[in-house]
């Protein structure tokens, strides 16, 4: 029998906490889940490690590549989802975080809202995203991008009103990463991510307005930090490719704007939709997650 879902799951040299992260999803599903991850060329004892998974479990389900460079992560998790079998995927489960036991849950909430909705969609919690999968193949895919992947798919669909940014309670936690590896990543998340902006077409006075607008949500130390690389950033975009704007893909601005528009807890999408908020549906303690309004 084909699962229902399918975890879509993308790795790269993420040995040192990849057991610890598919454990806490492997621990909490059930026969309608499968897993596929799709290894993109590790080096560091990862497919190693995946593989005596692949032999342990028959729900999952390793695609290993060869190492190219000139495939970014968008193409990868593209791979991911022509692998599922599932109906529905989730997706941006990361190999080093610890997933709280509430998948199924989302699950359940993800197709309550669809049920309502009548219409197909990608909805956007808090690090998990969930869609059908013929539908992300259809609109998508994602492009080929290492960093903001997920935000240029979003901001294609949120021109099509089919992007849903969903509140509650984050259950996903990163494991830390000490030293320099810590630093490493977030110096290159953050300038990659502001390439690709500046790469759409967005100014830097444009860009400089939206981030003047969430400084009254981060410390004085991630300002400086986040200030000192947006010109850096430019100068560098001038040397990529632009990121060529699609046809109903909104601007930076716009998308911000209709994210805010458009989000809401389970209870607000449904309403929204003319159903019923309720979730006697869920266990007592996903209902602490899920139902915010209440928490």
């Amino acid at each position: 029998m084909s699962p229902q879902f399918s975890i879509c799951i993308c790795n790269y040299n993420m040995a040192d906490t990849l057991e610890k992260s598919l454990s806490s999803i492997i621990d909490q599903i059930d026969d309608r889940f499968e897993i596929i991850v799709v290894d993109d060329g590790s080096n560091d004892g990862s497919l190693e490690i995946l593989e005596q998974l692949d032999e342990r479990h028959s729900f999952f389900h390793l695609i290993p590549l060869s190492r190219d460079r000139g495939r970014k992560l968008g193409l990868t998790r593209n791979i991911s989802i022509e692998n599922a079998c599932g109906e529905y995927v989730m997706l941006h489960l990361d190999c080093d975080d610890i997933i709280g036991p509430f998948l199924k849950d989302f699950a359940e909430v993800f197709l309550k809202i669809r049920a309502q909705k009548g219409s197909e969609f990608l909805l956007s919690g808090q690090h998990v995203n969930m869609a059908g999968r013929d539908f992300l193949l259809s609109k998508g895919p994602y492009r080929n991008l290492y960093r903001g992947e997920d935000r240029d798919l979003w901001s294609r669909l949120a021109g099509e009103e089919s992007y849903l940014p969903f509140e509650h309670v984050d259950f996903i936690r990163r494991i830390p990463k000490t030293g320099y590896a810590k630093y490493r990543k977030a110096v290159f998340d953050t300038f990659d991510h502001m390439c690709n902006d500046f790469r759409t077409g967005v100014g830097c006075m444009e860009y400089l307005k939206l981030e003047f607008q969430k400084w009254g949500i981060w410390s004085w130390k991630l300002r400086v930090f986040r200030l000192a690389m947006v010109i850096p950033a430019r100068i560098r975009s001038f040397f990529q490719s632009p990121l060529k704007n699609i046809e109903g893909k909104k601007s930076f601005e716009d998308f911000a704007q209709y994210r805010n528009r458009m989000k809401g807890t389970y209870s607000q999408l449904m309403e929204r939709f003319g159903g019923n908020g309720d979730m006697g549906f869920l266990r007592e303690e996903a209902r602490q997650i899920f139902d915010v309004d209440k928490t």
